[in-house]
């Protein structure tokens, strides 16, 4: 049985028959039953001290584990935009050359194409020329027969 404090304030002994005071058999077994309920008090104030300190060890950890938790996050943010920087970084570049390079094939196509339009204009120059020559050499070719024909009436045959 444990005793509370009350129980001591009014803890009441009866008196020694014949002597005077307190029965000391009353006297030990409350003494007993007191101390009893004072190692069991002292057992459980150690045992909440232990489990104190182990509490107070897990938040320790936990404290300090939180502060790696925050520096890798942190660590992890930073790597995060610094990837996303060089990423960006690299697009701008690959954008860049793919301007550079639709820019020269631009070029290219239009240099082609002038060199196509030229080449046009020589072909359609030459065959104007072949046309001329054509219609000049029909021409002649008209004349002699004309010639031919009025020059010796008789002569042929």
């Amino acid at each position: 049985m444990r005793v509370t404090p009350l129980d001591i304030i009014q803890k009441q002994f009866s008196t020694a028959r014949g002597r005077g005071g307190y029965e000391p058999d009353e006297v030990r077994e409350f003494l007993d039953l007191v101390r009893e309920s004072l190692e069991e008090v002292l057992r459980e104030q150690q045992r909440l001290r232990e489990e104190l300190a182990r509490r107070d060890a897990e938040v320790a950890e936990l404290r300090g584990g939180e502060g790696d938790l925050k520096s890798t996050l942190l660590l992890a943010k930073r790597m995060s935009e610094d990837l996303k920087d060089g990423a960006r970084r690299e697009a701008d570049v690959l954008v860049g050359e793919a301007r550079l390079e639709a820019e020269r094939i631009l070029m290219a196509i239009t240099e082609e194409r002038r060199e196509l339009q030229a080449e046009l204009l020589r072909i359609s120059a030459a065959r104007a020329r072949m046309v001329a020559d054509m219609r000049a050499a029909i021409e002649v070719a008209g004349q002699v027969v004309h010639e031919l024909g009025h020059a010796a009436p008789g002569a042929g045959r």
